[in-house]
């Protein structure tokens, strides 16, 4: 949950850090912010790459995950508002099933988690989309929302990702 910071260790991108050093800031008491906590003018230089996803919950207790909020930066990956729209209703072929689950972890282990994949879209094939999700609660105890920011790096622009360590990623 919010003890240790071994999450921030593994971080790569220093506008990650600063997002989840922020995120960490507002965490207080052992508590996850609520979307109120989070300021926009906080995070300016990022807003164009954050997200707010709804966690809801139906009757039958089964979860869907809902852009509340989606930065500008998004139409490079999905030519389209994603804003108001369910994971499982976005052009990612079989990356929905991989955001949905990243997306239940958060809510089942109740921490932030990162990590770096391709955007599965059809315009995304040639970047690398760095994430980090991280738990926000409306009332202190349950997650009801996530924080959301990314990354997008060209795949020409990191060597590394180019080899055959990048398909790990595919």
């Amino acid at each position: 949950m919010l003890s240790g910071n071994a999450l921030r260790h593994q971080i790569i991108l220093p506008e990650q850090q600063r997002f989840y050093d922020y995120w960490r800031s507002k965490c207080k008491g052992g508590v996850f912010p609520s979307r109120h906590d989070i300021l926009p003018e906080d995070i300016v230089g990022q807003l164009t790459m954050t997200s707010l996803v709804d966690v809801e919950k139906n009757v039958d207790e089964t979860r869907r995950f809902k852009y509340r909020l989606a930065g500008t930066g998004f139409w490079n990956l999905y030519q389209d508002e994603i804003q108001g729209q369910y994971v499982d209703e976005l052009p990612l072929g079989d990356r929905c099933a991989y955001w949905d689950r990243i997306l239940g972890q958060v809510v089942d282990k109740r921490r932030p988690f990162a990590g770096v994949t391709r955007p599965g879209t059809p315009n995304g094939n040639h970047f690398a989309q760095f994430w980090i999700r991280l738990p926000l609660s409306d009332n202190g105890k349950d997650i009801d929302l996530i924080l959301g920011y990314d990354h997008l790096v060209k795949l020409s622009d990191m060597p590394t990702l180019q080899t055959a360590e990048a398909k790990k990623y595919a």
